[in-house]
């Protein structure tokens, strides 16, 4: 081995030794506002407000956790309610994301390119701009008269996702014509090419679809307050907002011991659904970033 060889693996060690400390910087720098709010899900609002801020705590309390779930509100239903929008929003983005986007990636027409940037730049648009729109539209149609239709108005913003329309036109247009145009010569329908050849070599793409789509819905937090009216048509987000209001001194004041631990309970559901499909979502991530 001469110097020269020497001298490249050492820069390759060095350089990969300060790759691992700024990754391992980054993943602290993400996982301190969970830890933080893990912990403080375990102290007493004196402690939360106490300056110097613990970092751990001294005097580990179960006090908000115990009333997280004996209090006088459905913290359950709450939970139902945001698995139930989440998995009806999940359904409709895959449907109409699937449909679109193979539209766009495999089907010329005109005027097609135009409809497709027109479709990204409403990506920039805020969510507030929605709002009104979207609450006169759920309102004429009594969405809200029925649980299913509260859940459906609730969904109804997400629906029809640019992001995930993008994703799947991306996916689509890797696909060989060759091997769709073979479909359609042995007899296969437009219908049959699409479910029987297209779905099957999306599922990559549509599994990380579905989990980005999921996470989003059960974050989403001000449409869902505006529609939900009663307490039991909460989802988690909402409810743990309302819940951390108390009075005290004719004010209202934030109970952030209370905040912490339903934000932690929040949390915990998207933890372990990512820690189960995290390797689908890994696999739709990469899925053709490496061309043979």
């Amino acid at each position: 081995m001469n110097e020269q060889d020497v001298r490249r693996r050492a820069i390759e060690k060095s350089t990969r030794f300060v790759g691992y400390v700024l990754l391992a910087m980054l993943a602290v720098t993400f996982l301190l506002p969970l830890y933080w709010m893990l912990t403080g899900s375990f102290k007493l609002q004196t402690v939360t407000m106490a300056l110097p801020p613990e970092f751990f705590p001294s005097q580990p309390t179960l006090e908000n956790w115990i009333r997280l779930f004996t209090g006088p509100w459905p913290i359950w239903r709450w939970v139902l309610n945001s698995v139930a929008v989440s998995l009806l929003t999940v359904v409709l983005v895959l449907v109409i994301s699937s449909l679109t986007g193979y539209g766009f990636g495999k089907k010329k027409f005109p005027g097609s390119n135009i409809l497709f940037f027109i479709l990204l730049s409403t990506m920039f648009l805020p969510n507030q701009v929605m709002l009104i729109p979207l609450f006169l539209l759920v309102r004429n149609l009594h969405l809200t008269s029925t649980t299913l239709g509260t859940y459906f108005a609730m969904a109804m913003p997400m629906i029809s996702s640019p992001f995930g329309i993008f994703l799947i036109k991306q996916f689509c247009s890797t696909i060989p014509d060759e091997l769709l145009d073979a479909a359609r010569i042995d007899g296969a329908s437009e219908w049959g090419v699409f479910t029987l050849i297209v779905l099957p070599l999306l599922k990559p793409a549509l599994a990380a679809l579905a989990i980005f789509t999921f996470n989003q819905a059960w974050n989403y937090f001000m449409w869902h307050m505006v529609i939900a009216t009663d307490k039991f048509q909460y989802t988690v987000p909402v409810g743990v907002s309302i819940i951390s209001r108390t009075p005290a001194f004719g004010k209202m004041i934030t109970d952030i011991g209370l905040t912490m631990a339903g934000g932690t309970f929040g949390a915990f559901f998207m933890i372990v659904l990512f820690i189960a499909f995290q390797q689908y979502f890994i696999k739709g991530i990469t899925f053709g970033a490496v061309k043979e």
